[in-house]
């Protein structure tokens, strides 16, 4: 299995090589038994992915699973993080085909011992040591195993990512980017070490949105208040207008706050 994506438009392109790495991964870890699923980016807050049993049909009656990954956390996340999600949605799939689904949002034994024979070891803490069941899980990958081999030779068959979120998801500061490459690779000369960095590292002048400097806007209008009956307007900057009830001069909000600050 090799990969070929041709120019094409970002959105072709963005999930021609998410459903690459799906497909890939179900050929090495599934058997190839996994059925076709519809991939989409979400930006669920506080997830990196969710698995939806048949929640897309088309009009000939067919249905499929949703498999919908957060692209807000890819450029700060490994990519072997990223990885990580989409087989741990995949081992749902799995479950819900061939084994023995938990009740919703939990991972139960059938889970975790498939997210184990594909090479991802269940932990509720992502690291040694932690609950192989439970609500909210996270994983790591088994030294060696399947996962991380099969990772390897995607890689090593030129895989790449085209396209990532630059609106990045505020996470732990340990993963953040703090190298940028000049140049795009022509090769990736070494597979681990492209697995164990953050996206963002591997893109030509990749500045996350958040680090961008912001202009503050000119303000174009401001508000007015009549000093004896308080009523109020917003108008352009630089009005002299007055009160007809009270015959007085509106006041500029912000000049009024100044004088009461000083």
């Amino acid at each position: 299995m090799s990969i070929l994506i041709t120019s094409c438009t970002p959105t072709e392109e963005l999930y021609k090589q998410l459903n690459f790495a799906y497909e890939f991964f179900n050929a090495s870890l599934f058997e190839g038994k996994l059925p076709q699923t519809v991939i989409t980016v979400q930006r669920d807050r506080n997830t990196m992915g969710y698995f939806s049993p048949l929640r897309w049909s088309n009009q000939a009656g067919a249905k499929a699973h949703e498999i919908a990954l957060n692209p807000a956390y890819f450029a700060k996340r490994k990519v072997i993080e990223v990885f990580q999600t989409l087989v741990h949605e995949q081992c749902h799939a799995w479950q819900y085909e061939f084994g023995e689904p938990s009740r919703h949002g939990y991972h139960n034994a059938a889970w975790a011992d498939k997210m184990v024979s594909a090479g991802l070891m269940p932990s509720s803490t992502g690291e040694i040591g932690g609950d192989r069941t439970g609500q909210r899980m996270s994983d790591y990958p088994i030294p060696n195993g399947p996962f991380e081999q099969t990772c390897l030779k995607l890689i090593q068959d030129g895989f790449s990512f085209f396209w990532t979120d630059r609106r990045i998801a505020k996470i732990d500061d340990s993963n953040a980017v703090t190298e940028i490459r000049t140049e795009m690779p022509t090769a990736i000369a070494d597979p681990k070490a492209y697995l164990s960095q953050p996206i963002g590292n591997v893109f030509k002048d990749f500045t996350p949105l958040e680090a961008l400097q912001r202009v503050k806007k000119a303000d174009s209008k401001s508000k007015y208040f009549c000093p004896s009956c308080n009523c109020s307007i917003w108008g352009k900057l630089g009005l002299a207008i007055r009160c007809e009830e009270c015959d007085e001069l509106f006041i500029n909000a912000k000049k009024r706050k100044e004088t009461a600050e000083y």
